[in-house]
């Protein structure tokens, strides 16, 4: 059942689809956006406007999608009208005057919407930003024919830098970020470390740009350690892993790990999209060992 749409509403949007005049829309959810948009895309391609000189940016794929599908979906319909039929739902759009070139015209609008080289471009923010700086890598300073990483490959990457981390600092328990790795897994489960590092790691622009206000990173941990009330000391009793322990984790490619020995308190655990370490020990101050994955 199609809702009743008001006359003043009908009005107000035939107005904001005009081509010319340049206009602001701003309404809440489910009140016809969309519609005065593809409506505007419509009446352009009406007035003469080749597709390719039409651009249209939305926020998300779904919406670029779902605004590509009513342009093609009506244009697609007024091929099977008669000329009645036609010359009102061109006048739904808001053109006042419809003659029988204007019906050839729109009869022509599918197929020259859908052979236009690139098609309609119905393209999301970063998908317009990134065609820009593909279209100008050396302005930009960045590298010619690049492509953008998705979820999946993101994640990949982000694990294996992160085990490449872990792994070097297991192999230098004296070295700073051996004593760093040490206290951090003391202080947290291994879920929660992953989790942590995952999210440092994404903020590294924050980071850095700490570090450069601070000067250097030991400028910069003595203010967080004076933030917080710490001491920069860190006591490691026994250390959780040894350089031993690090080579047995490695091949020759530095990528796989194999399951080290019983003696070594860490145990390798493999997971899709990479391997990740898993580490096990006894928390400090807790009365109740944690229990040990076989």
């Amino acid at each position: 059942m199609s809702r009743v749409i008001p006359n003043e509403a009908r009005a107000r949007q035939e107005i904001a689809s005009d081509p010319s005049a340049s206009v602001f829309v701003s309404a809440n959810a489910g009140s016809g956006k969309t519609h005065v948009l593809v409506q505007r895309v419509i009446r352009l391609l009406l007035d003469g406007v080749s597709p390719e000189r039409i651009l249209c940016i939305t926020f998300t794929k779904a919406a670029a999608a779902n605004m590509a599908e009513r342009v093609f979906t009506t244009l697609g319909h007024w091929v099977k009208l008669d000329d009645d039929a036609l010359a009102d739902a061109i006048r739904a759009t808001g053109v006042k005057t419809v003659g029988p070139s204007l019906l050839a015209q729109a009869r022509k609008l599918f197929a020259c919407a859908l052979e236009t080289p690139g098609g309609l471009k119905v393209q999301t923010i970063h998908a317009l930003c990134t065609r820009l700086l593909q279209q100008f890598p050396f302005e930009a300073n960045v590298p010619a024919r690049f492509s953008v990483l998705d979820d999946r490959d993101q994640a990949e990457l982000m694990q294996r830098a992160s085990l490449d981390v872990l792994l070097r600092a297991a192999a230098a328990p004296e070295s700073d970020a051996g004593r760093a790795l040490a206290f951090a897994m003391t202080s947290a489960a291994d879920v929660t470390f992953r989790d942590v590092v995952q999210e440092a790691c994404m903020s590294r622009d924050r980071f850095m740009a700490w570090v450069a206000q601070a000067g250097s990173v030991d400028r910069a941990m003595a203010q967080l350690s004076a933030t917080l009330g710490w001491r920069r000391t860190i006591a490691v009793k026994r250390p959780i892993a040894t350089s031993s322990m690090a080579r047995t984790c490695r091949d020759r490619n530095g990528l796989r790990l194999r399951r080290p020995s019983k003696a070594a308190a860490p145990t390798i655990r493999r997971r899709a999209g990479g391997c990740v370490p898993r580490w096990r020990w006894r928390m400090r101050r807790r009365s109740r060992p944690i229990s040990r994955s076989s």
